[in-house]
């Protein structure tokens, strides 16, 4: 059963001196914060781009080169999405997450 933890994670934990925050039955977790947390829509964006734009040998890619095209992705998010307005939607989600009583949120 999802949610449930399992003996041997259990047991792993224990002998670690740990336990499971959420005791032996996660499924009151929220498992998907990202639908109110705006910041993982934001970390989606600039891991795309930056991965469509990563080098053949990566590591071969100097520190300057890397901010480049960091500080191009940036240029790109911001020209093509709406960076602003998703920083000032958070009240907005928390109101309608309440209206939903917790259910999924869209985007």
């Amino acid at each position: 059963m999802a949610g449930r933890i399992t003996n041997e994670y259990k047991g792993g934990l224990q002998s670690c001196g740990l336990k499971a925050f959420m005791g032996d039955d996660a499924r009151r977790q929220p498992g998907t914060l990202q639908d109110l947390m705006l910041h993982e829509t934001a970390v989606s964006w600039m891991r795309l781009k930056m991965q469509t734009s990563c080098p053949a040998s990566p590591w071969k890619e100097t520190r300057d080169q890397y901010k480049a095209r960091l500080q191009e992705a940036c240029r790109e998010i911001n020209a093509h999405y709406d960076v602003e307005g998703l920083c000032r939607e958070l009240p907005e989600r928390l109101e309608e997450l309440k209206k939903r009583e917790g259910d999924k949120l869209p985007k």
